[in-house]
């Protein structure tokens, strides 16, 4: 999918190059014509970099790949360990750095590792990791609804 909107973007970027150098570069002088080249230059880099409005946004690729290793897990294809190594990964993938989530990461790791070893039972281990995660992805939901309410209320002055 990826690859595709990237052709797209691509084949409309560059038919938007080609429009511009037939109908406007051709019948311009010298620095016009610098100009309008560096303005199309411009345009490429931004189609290039630009994400596409269908791209899912963080949350929605984390929930989702997250549901999908947990049922890897519960299917038998992972282990527990294995499944929180691989949330862990593509949560850093979608993120970045997270101390938060390292930390919540590395206590259900703990978990399972005392589920493993008899310690405690495996359906305890998953509530308690799980709830450690769904409760960081909470309370930073609500502190972007509440960055975007006081944005809205207090826009920021031009001169910040």
């Amino acid at each position: 999918l990826l690859n595709l909107r990237r052709s797209f973007w691509h084949g409309v970027c560059v038919s938007l190059e080609h429009a511009l150098r037939r109908n406007l570069v051709m019948h311009l002088g010298g620095r016009v014509k610098n100009l309008c080249i560096a303005i199309a230059i411009l345009g490429l880099a931004g189609c290039a970099s630009s994400p596409s409005s269908t791209t899912t946004s963080g949350p929605e690729a984390w929930s989702a790949y997250r549901n999908q290793v947990e049922q890897e897990r519960d299917g038998g294809t992972l282990t527990p360990l294995q499944a929180e190594a691989k949330l862990e990964a593509r949560y850093s993938e979608i993120y970045g750095p997270d101390p938060m989530m390292e930390a919540a990461f590395a206590y259900g790791k703990r978990l399972y590792t005392m589920a493993a070893a008899g310690r405690l039972p495996i359906e305890e281990a998953d509530a308690l990791a799980d709830a450690r995660i769904d409760e960081i992805l909470a309370r930073r939901e609500a502190q972007t609804r509440f960055h975007a309410w006081m944005a809205s209320r207090f826009p920021p002055e031009p001169s910040d």
